[in-house]
């Protein structure tokens, strides 16, 4: 004898085909970067995972893949905007190459210190740089630093007239190999991933760097010079696809503005803490260190500015951070 579906809903029992409530969303993210294990962006990256965690309780984190697992910075971008990796940590430098508005903060020597830093990552600067990247598929969930950018050479560099004719790697960016033509180098875009086997066989003769993928990669095994010029503060955004990012339930989306905010105070912070000890260990490995003379690296950078910068919001934009106090 069968029952009618009347009697079976009547007696609180199941049909396979009656609909059950639907679970909450949970969701891991596939997140990549470029720098090495315990470094500042895979340090920022674990704190906005255990962030999120704790916001959803456990229904929203991240998978991380460091040291370019997933790709240097160029492939992990169009990774995330291909839908095959969630969110990456690229430089701002290679980030302009998708969202040419992120070229502002490759103007040398505009950031001045991590103090400043700090205080522009809170402008409307910044937030116009993330709506511009919105507009291109985007989501931009905050800014992490990569250091203050100097000069690790084969040989020595006292200053901007011993880098003439020298072949010194910078990012593949436009800005960044105008910069270093304009300071007598012989500028030689080169992927991350392939720069420490090209300074070991003298490919390039030195590279731009902070102290802290100096120190994780090693590259001080290849050059045992490094030249304090501070011509960049390299700043890295962390993005996401919008795609994705309206994929989630508005809670996740909620966590995910929140935790990625905070990793970015963490992470800043994290860089201004670790500095002092990278010193000293790079000074541990024998590295000689030189404090040039900025001024003629500011004076050949400065006509850069008129020249990249083209737009009437690019200009409002640098007004914006050069006031910010």
């Amino acid at each position: 004898m069968t029952l009618s579906r009347r009697a079976v809903l009547g007696a609180g029992l199941a049909l396979p085909w009656v609909a059950h409530p639907a679970r909450a969303q949970t969701v891991t993210l596939r997140s990549a970067h470029t720098n090495a294990v315990g470094e500042v962006q895979d340090e920022g990256l674990r704190f906005m995972d255990k962030r999120l965690r704790e916001i959803t309780g456990d229904r929203l984190g991240l998978q991380i893949f460091p040291n370019g697992q997933l790709g240097n910075e160029l492939p992990m971008i169009e990774g995330v905007a291909l839908g095959t990796i969630d969110l990456a940590v690229p430089s701002h430098a290679a980030f302009a190459n998708f969202v040419k508005d992120y070229q502002l903060l490759d103007m040398p020597f505009l950031i001045r210190d991590y103090g400043h830093l700090a205080r522009v990552a809170g402008t409307p600067a910044i937030a116009q740089l993330a709506t511009a990247a919105q507009g291109r598929g985007f989501r931009v969930l905050g800014l992490y630093s990569s250091g203050v950018r100097h000069l690790m050479t084969r040989a020595p560099v006292a200053g901007m007239a011993d880098l003439k004719g020298r072949k010194i790697r910078t990012q593949q960016n436009p800005v960044h190999v105008a910069a270093f033509n304009a300071f007598g180098a012989n500028a030689t875009p080169l992927a991350y991933g392939e720069l420490y086997s090209a300074l070991q066989v003298g490919v390039v003769d030195g590279a731009e760097a902070a102290y802290t993928n100096f120190v994780a990669q090693k590259f001080y095994e290849v050059c045992k010079n490094w030249t304090t010029v501070g011509w960049l503060s390299l700043t890295a955004p962390v993005v996401l696809s919008e795609r994705k990012f309206q994929s989630l339930a508005p809670d996740l989306r909620a966590a995910l503005i929140r935790a990625g905010e905070e990793s970015a105070v963490f992470e800043r912070q994290f860089v201004v803490d670790s500095e002092a000890k990278l010193v000293e260990q790079v000074k541990a490995q024998g590295v000689t260190i030189v404090d040039p003379d900025k001024a003629p690296f500011m004076a050949a950078a400065r006509p850069l500015y008129d020249r990249f910068l083209t737009t009437d919001a690019d200009k409002a934009r640098l007004k914006l951070i050069q006031e910010t106090a």
